[in-house]
């Protein structure tokens, strides 16, 4: 007889990247082994946590033989631990799981089924809500109103401008993504608010698509990424390694330059990609904005502070 066969690969790893996340990581791990999908792996990054992450997922790395636990020695930042969890990686389909969000049961069968069944999607996600520290649904009515559909686009060019120019933020970054899609990417760039530019060059690549049930809980809570107010804060947060003065927005502007580049499009679509480009640098009033931000320090966005307190107060 032949070698012993090797045990088979799972069509899915789940990434979680974490650090100090104790408040809300169990809730989180518990949703993702009680999938009725089952056949995934789940590849933990400690990114040299002080609290008891550690201690969690070790307990749990135990209980579940599915789940790869990885402590760093020292906090490499957001960004490099996120993209480090899909390098660990080796699978079909690939997610990005936070320590603090919550999916459906169903969440995994739905999307896998959805990927399966159309090729020519690149990436997928359900319907969200976002939840409160108690895990109670919180009514938000900026998220209620989220439409995707023109990132259902048959066009690359119309799918890039969905994401680049339009509404609707980048919770679908959570989906459910092709691992082969993912490797024409340089992956998440470390700067605040790079998960856009992940997206739009997904898009350049293929559709979107969306499970039309509410799968997905995003938790707000104070603690949030969201709430970073300054630059330096942001910037700390996404890579340690960073340093002096950043001019994020521009950085972000050459990311999507690139991914217009990298992406295999025809002279057509890649010139209505640059015209996109165009009318988002055309909007002075919105760049006036940028460079002042950028002189005084302020982050990109600004924080959520008031917004979660608003949403928080909304679901008492």
């Amino acid at each position: 007889m032949g070698s012993a066969m090797t045990e088979a690969k799972p069509r899915i790893a789940i990434g979680m990247p974490v650090y100090n996340g104790e408040s809300f990581l169990e809730a989180a791990l518990d949703s993702l082994l009680a999938q009725s999908y089952g056949d995934f792996e789940l590849i933990i990054s400690d990114n040299a946590s002080t609290d008891r992450t550690e201690e969690i997922c070790r307990a749990y790395a135990a209980r579940d033989s599915r789940i790869r636990y990885d402590r760093l020695a020292e906090n490499l930042g957001a960004v490099p631990n996120f993209n480090r969890v899909f390098e660990l990686s080796d699978s079909e389909y690939f997610k990005w799981a936070a320590a603090d969000d919550v999916c459906d049961e169903a969440f995994l069968a739905r999307c896998v089924e959805l990927l399966d069944s159309n090729p020519d999607v690149a990436w997928c996600h359900t319907r969200s809500t976002h939840i409160d520290t108690s895990g109670r649904e919180m009514d938000d009515p900026l998220l209620a109103d989220v439409s995707y559909a023109a990132r259902q686009s048959e066009s690359p060019a119309a799918r890039f401008a969905a994401v680049m120019t339009g509404v609707g933020g980048c919770l679908d970054s959570y989906g459910l993504i092709r691992s082969e899609v993912i490797q024409k990417t340089p992956l998440i760039l470390p700067l605040y608010g790079a998960e856009k530019v992940f997206i739009a060059e997904l898009a350049l690549h293929g559709r979107y698509g969306e499970v039309n049930e509410t799968l997905f809980y995003s938790r707000v809570h104070a603690g949030g990424s969201g709430n970073l107010d300054t630059a330096a804060e942001q910037q700390a947060y996404m890579s340690t390694q960073s340093s002096g003065f950043e001019l994020t927005r521009f950085k972000l502007l050459k990311g999507y330059l690139s991914a217009t580049w990298r992406a295999k499009l025809s002279l057509v679509e890649r010139t209505k990609c640059l015209f996109v480009i165009g009318r988002y640098l055309l909007q002075v009033g919105k760049w006036k904005r940028i460079v002042t931000k950028a002189l005084t320090g302020a982050g990109v966005g600004g924080g959520n502070v008031e917004r979660v307190k608003r949403l928080e107060e909304g679901a008492s």
